[in-house]
């Protein structure tokens, strides 16, 4: 192979690797693999559309959009893909159109009148193989019908990049897919307003989320110095920093790392930030630097969750005023202080938690607080 060739090869597995942070998913490597081989449409599809739903197709074509979602305005994802041709092909073997069907019969179709000759597609080669989660998807690539078919250079080029595409596709889905876990935990634990912050084995901070921002902005108690985290307090600040040795050190020698909890006291006179520091899951065979080694949550006990309120009515059949009640107590006030934010008597307020306390199984204040922190409404 010649050094342009190895330049070109290196270039279109790049593309191929980084193709699942693309706008449009794996069009830089579509279009590139149509130059090599002379193609005009390349596709993956990596969901073949059942019923109602549309599936999903990675399209490189002059005259077609890029990326096809759950589209039922596209004849093939409305109405032909029951009449693929090239259906359930061998896994990971490269076959071309011509051998599932003759040019004379495909050109009497549906498939090949509504969906393939309007774009100019005639030959098509491809290749069948397995996601993440084991299920099939496909890539397709094809010629107008005035060019030659794909011939043996072609197939064994798509051959040899068939094991790319498959652990390409499948790294790419599990990355999205732990992306999304990163994200509805973050902000699942940003509703419950605390805050998180990750630090390196060196005591750096790597991560942090809003609610950590506003604490650490506010500079109460808390700040960032040199990129740690600083407390002020000269006592909390040295069993912080003991907390942090002590995982370190049981992380170096693969011992279990313990969890440590402290109180801070806080300049302004509010209630002292709590903080848990707790070691993370490492493996040092393949941790680069600069990595989470541990989580600190930072907790404000004056700061009010967020609650929503539609959750709340479904969860306990309250009904929008004792919802309103509900959520002042759970923030803090007492009966006479929801009753006064409220506008209502302390007659009405009283009337209203009885109900609250029917529906919700419980007879006191503190555990009607307790219930609506422990339950999903915190989650939503």
């Amino acid at each position: 192979m010649t050094q342009a060739n190895l330049e070109e090869l290196s270039r279109l597995l790049g593309l191929l690797y980084d193709g699942h942070i693309e706008e449009d998913p794996y069009n830089g490597f579509l279009a590139e693999t149509r130059r090599l081989i002379g193609s005009n449409f390349g596709s993956i599809t990596m969901r073949e559309p059942h019923g109602d739903d549309g599936g999903l197709l990675f399209v490189s074509s002059d005259v077609l959009q890029k990326t096809f979602v759950d589209d039922h305005d596209n004849p093939y994802t409305d109405r032909h893909y029951t009449s693929n041709l090239m259906t359930n092909l061998p896994w990971g073997q490269v076959v071309c159109l011509d051998e599932c069907i003759s040019y004379s019969q495909l050109e009497n179709t549906d498939l090949y009148r509504f969906c393939m000759a309007p774009v100019d597609i005639h030959h098509m080669v491809g290749v069948d193989l397995r996601n993440a989660n084991g299920q099939r998807f496909s890539v397709r690539f094809c010629r107008p019908k005035a060019s030659d078919n794909f011939g043996a250079e072609e197939r064994e080029f798509l051959a040899l990049l068939a094991p790319h595409i498959q652990r390409a596709v499948a790294n790419g889905m599990q990355l999205i897919q732990l992306d999304k876990e990163r994200r509805l935990y973050s902000s699942t634990i940003t509703r419950q307003s605390v805050g998180v912050v990750t630090l390196d084995e060196r005591g750096k901070v790597v991560t942090r989320n809003v609610v950590a921002d506003n604490i650490i902005r506010e500079k109460d108690g808390l700040t960032i110095v040199n990129e740690q985290i600083y407390l002020e307090s000269s006592s909390a600040r040295g069993k912080f920093n003991e907390f942090i040795d002590a995982i370190v050190s049981a992380q170096r020698n693969q011992d279990t790392a313990p969890t440590n909890a402290l109180a801070v006291e806080r300049p302004s006179g509010r209630p002292d930030l709590e903080i848990l520091v707790k070691p993370m899951m490492i493996d040092k065979t393949v941790e680069p630097g600069h990595t989470a080694h541990m989580t600190v949550f930072i907790n404000e006990p004056e700061r009010s969750y967020e609650i929503d309120t539609r959750i709340l009515m479904s969860l306990y059949n309250l009904t929008k005023a004792e919802v309103n009640l509900a959520k002042l107590l759970a923030e803090g006030d007492n009966l006479d202080q929801a009753s006064a934010e409220l506008g209502i008597a302390r007659n009405t307020a009283r009337a209203q938690l009885r109900s609250i306390f029917a529906k919700t199984g419980v007879s006191r204040q503190s555990m009607l607080v307790s219930l609506m922190l422990k339950s999903v409404v915190t989650y939503s």
